[in-house]
């Protein structure tokens, strides 16, 4: 069949289903497609971008980032320093309140604050620099550390993995490695339960009780104020399937559209296509630093010799180079602490080279096993390349493509990779996630099982880190970012594949779409 013969198919049943899904009443209803189903509804369980998107429709933030990425009051009304110089009462705004009508208060923040540093980077350092918290009153409590850091409203304000979600004090008390339950917040929109249908939509309706904040909309921050009664979050795996709906006007919103059907949406008159966020997304191969032949250092470097990064970028955004860009940078490209010395070493492919570092490195011919998404096209490529890279330096590979939620468990594991391990996983993240020092999953090397999968270890680097969190001024923050860098650079935690835009595509009477990296649903209209 071909493509076009598949559009025409996919029209006419999307239409049908979308035809049954429209409220009876005359309602404004937005759809929208995303690149995969979030198939967990709690980002502190699960740190992918579409938990996230779910969360920012449900729950709301203690502080956000504007478009200068400052932090900024979004469900605060005031903070006041403490005579301490380490510790600030922060109050919150009058009149918020969670979906069920109950009143938002500080024992909601507090043990919502707990459950996410529990699981977060930022959050877990925070614990370390002794974070205490306390409630005054109903709309008042204190955070007190053993540091003055601006890292406390800058880890409250980071956008994902994880951001900072207020629930209800009895949600927040359950087990940070489980999902909550019910899923009530006091965010913009209200989950509505009945009409989620695992597999094929989930359905938000305007919270009409929500009291949106004065200022402009502004990236993540300001007034969350809502323009549509409706959100159809429906699940369309099929791209053709998406691609025709966009095209006939039964979805308005497309995430990530595949790069070869970019052309047919640009040609369209009716639709927009466009990238959101000047940080992209940058991928990136994870080895394993427990297991052989990766738990030494040669065998890493030698992996980072045979990654050309524009193979790379050509599977996830084409080789044009319109949507991608090489980046060298342990800190996301295109932020305040880009830096990309030290990594001269690893710019070109030395194969021969590479082959010297495994059998030095101690490679004895045991299968490399490399864990990835099959219902991934990017990170599953990222996989496949990295496997192709692999044989053609002579090792053997046993590379293993599951759905994304499994290799998302799998790669907890600890095992050998002959066991049910793994030696390598493929991924990415979004730019703005790595910039920050303490808050980058590829900079985590605590030496202990709370480090990010993988499970570098860097006591040097953990040091900077702190060094780093504790410091105010900025020209002195550089200069550790500067010697992070050159300890990354030795210690490879990460093999940087490049970094790329996803651009996504919109129908023209969608009007509002923040420029935001992952899609929010406020302040957008539907004319």
């Amino acid at each position: 069949m071909t493509f076009r013969d598949r559009c025409r198919a996919a029209t006419a049943a999307a239409a049908a289903l979308l035809a049954l899904a429209t409220p009876a009443a005359a309602q404004s209803v937005l759809r929208y497609a995303s690149s995969a189903e979030p198939r967990t509804l709690d980002s502190v369980v699960n740190w992918l971008s579409v938990t996230h998107q779910h969360s920012y429709l449900v729950y709301d933030n203690l502080y956000t980032l504007d478009s200068q990425y400052r932090p900024q009051p979004q469900m605060v009304e005031s903070a006041t320093k403490g005579a301490d110089g380490t510790s600030w009462t922060l109050t919150l705004r009058e009149g918020l309140k969670f979906h069920d009508g109950a009143p938002v208060t500080s024992a909601d923040v507090i043990a919502s604050i707990r459950r996410w540093a529990a699981r977060d980077t930022a959050g877990r350092k925070l614990v370390e620099l002794g974070m205490q918290l306390e409630a005054v009153d109903a709309r008042r409590f204190t955070v007190k550390l053993s540091a003055d850091t601006p890292l406390l409203f800058e880890a409250f304000a980071k956008p994902t993995a994880t951001g900072l979600f207020i629930m209800r004090a009895a949600d927040a008390a359950t087990d940070p490695m489980r999902p909550v339950e019910q899923i009530v917040g006091s965010g913009p929109f209200r989950f509505v339960r009945e009409a989620y249908r695992p597999g094929d939509r989930l359905v938000y309706e305007r919270n009409r009780e929500y009291r949106p904040r004065a200022e402009p909309a502004d990236y993540f921050s300001g007034g969350k104020v809502v323009k549509v009664d409706r959100v159809e979050w429906l699940v369309l795996p099929d791209s053709a399937t998406a691609i025709a709906s966009l095209r006939t006007g039964e979805l308005d919103i497309y995430e990530t559209p595949p790069r070869d059907l970019l052309p047919v949406l640009e040609r369209n008159r009716d639709i927009v296509v466009a990238v959101h966020g000047k940080f992209g997304q940058i991928g990136f191969l994870r080895p394993n630093h427990r297991q052989p032949p990766f738990d030494n250092v040669l065998a890493r470097r030698a992996l980072a010799l045979l990654v050309d990064q524009a193979d790379f970028m050509a599977v996830a955004a084409g080789a044009d180079g319109k949507y991608w860009s090489r980046c060298y940078s342990f800190l996301a490209c295109g932020g305040p602490n880009e830096n990309q010395a030290a990594t001269d070493w690893m710019r070109s492919v030395r194969i021969d080279e590479a082959r010297r570092l495994f059998r030095e490195g101690g490679y004895a011919g045991q299968p490399i096993v490399i864990i990835a998404p099959g219902d991934n096209e990017i990170i599953k490529g990222f996989g496949t390349m990295a496997a192709e890279r692999l044989r053609e330096a002579g090792l053997a590979v046993d590379i293993q493509y599951m759905d994304f939620a499994t290799m998302m468990s799998r790669r907890n594991r600890q095992d050998a990779p002959a066991q049910g391990g793994w030696n390598i996983f493929p991924m990415w993240s979004y730019g703005f996630e790595l910039d920050n020092p303490v808050g980058s999953v590829a900079l985590s090397a605590s030496c202990t099982d709370a480090s990010y999968a993988g499970w570098a270890c860097s006591p040097a680097i953990e040091a900077l880190k702190n060094a780093w969190a504790k410091e105010s001024d900025p020209a002195r923050r550089q200069e550790i970012v500067a010697r992070i860098q050159a300890e990354a650079a030795e210690l490879v935690p990460i093999v940087p594949v490049g970094q790329f835009f996803a651009p996504v595509a919109y129908r023209r009477n969608v009007t509002g779409l923040l420029s935001t990296p992952l899609p929010v649903f406020w302040n957008v209209e539907k004319h």
